[in-house]
């Protein structure tokens, strides 16, 4: 019997039914309430239900997930999504489900740990080639971008100046070392020496981190031009591993800890960045037409800590701040047909401009954009659309994926 089907279920009535937009962050956000509760569930609006661990203390759990749930509730203010673009497949075929675990049968997924995975044969190939569809046709050929390559290492200092410590405290992967002394090293040593899994005796024996794992690229390309004046917009495409810390939420290729994102950065004028975030949307629709696939583009708002999330997630919808490429992907458990958010669209208006004091050739803080592709979400999306059979997959990139 596993954990989850012993787990004790509790149940908090709401005073006014959530929308299922609020409900699924609500659902998502409750795994950083405590590390007791296993599952949180939104029911028909009006109910939160959360599951918890045998023994745990389930008042406690309740008195927390009380106040996450007002957190969120309190100043929330709906906003209707707005779609930009929608579009259904050409291929007749149904979409495919437990593709994961056929990914995983057929060997071209290896789980390495929570969260990890390694990626080889046909899946390696598409996140290679939507790589270079998205580094050469959208970044190099559309808007000429200069490729740089960053650290997967981000100084703790750069990511607290862009506010990621007070907007997604929950999702720090933090970086850390033994301290430089002679027996706190010893110590820890000999607890290792015959142990299976880490042991940390000492706590204290941990320095305070100066770095983190990169949650995002383009905070690199913001942080390199700091003090710069731009005599004209700089389009920058970069790639590289991202951590973000899900929690119970780590599933398959949906939620990793560790994944590969793409993406083209811009930092300019207000209009230069504008103008070149809505060439990048056209671009993407022209992209998941090549590869034929189902999906929309609608506004979003970002994984705000709940005790911010009201506010910013507001803001940010309310702005059209951010657009999401959502693709079809495989079902749920229950058979329930799902999207997963496997590209993004953002403006930050002046915001890095004026924390890296970067001026655009206006003479004013640079506005900066990006817009970001989460390449093994794209993978799980191909093989749900597009199946195992080589016939289904669009011609001009099926000899890329299976060779």
């Amino acid at each position: 019997m596993n954990e989850a089907s012993r787990a004790s279920w509790d149940v908090i009535t709401l005073s006014k039914k959530v929308e299922p937009d609020l409900a699924a962050d609500l659902e998502k956000n409750g795994a950083y309430v405590h590390p007791d509760i296993l599952q949180v569930r939104v029911q028909d609006g009006l109910q939160v239900r959360f599951a918890t661990r045998p023994g745990a203390d389930r008042e406690v759990v309740r008195e927390k997930v009380n106040r996450y749930v007002d957190a969120m509730l309190s100043r929330f203010r709906p906003l209707p999504k707005r779609v930009l673009h929608t579009r259904a497949r050409r291929d007749p075929g149904p979409l495919a489900a437990g593709v994961y675990a056929e990914l995983l049968r057929r060997g071209w997924i290896v789980e390495e740990g929570r969260g990890q995975v390694t990626l080889r044969g046909p899946a390696l190939n598409v996140l290679r080639a939507v790589d270079e569809d998205c580094r050469g046709v959208v970044g190099v050929g559309a808007f000429g971008a200069v490729e740089e390559t960053y650290p997967t290492l981000i100084g703790a200092t750069t990511l607290a100046r862009c506010g990621y410590f007070s907007s997604f405290p929950q999702s720090v992967s933090m970086v850390t070392h033994l301290v430089e002394d002679y027996d706190r090293i010893e110590h820890f040593r000999l607890a290792n020496a015959e142990a299976s899994h880490l042991t940390v005796p000492d706590p204290a024996a941990l320095s305070r981190p100066e770095a983190c794992l990169s949650p995002a690229v383009c905070y690199h390309a913001y942080k390199a031009r700091e003090g710069q004046s731009l005599e004209e917009c700089n389009v920058v495409t970069c790639v590289g591993k991202c951590f973000r810390y899900e929690s119970t939420n780590i599933t398959g290729l949906d939620r990793l800890w560790d994944f590969t994102m793409r993406e083209v950065v811009f930092v300019g004028t207000e209009r230069e960045v504008v103008d070149h975030r809505q060439r990048g949307i056209d671009l993407v629709i022209e992209q998941a037409d090549r590869w034929d696939l189902e999906c929309r583009i609608e506004t979003a708002n970002d994984p705000f800590f709940s005790a911010t999330y009201a506010t910013k997630a507001y803001y940010q919808m309310r702005s059209d701040l951010k657009y999401e490429l959502r693709l079809s992907v495989e079902p749920d458990v229950e058979g329930h047909e799902r999207t997963l958010a496997c590209g993004s669209f953002n403006l930050h208006e002046s915001f890095f401009g004026k924390t890296f004091s970067i001026t655009a050739r206006d003479g004013q803080p640079a506005f900066t954009g990006c817009v970001a592709w989460g390449l093994e979400r794209w993978v799980l999306a191909c093989f749900t659309q597009h199946g195992f059979d080589p016939a289904r997959w669009p011609a001009d990139v099926r000899s890329r994926v299976f060779r």
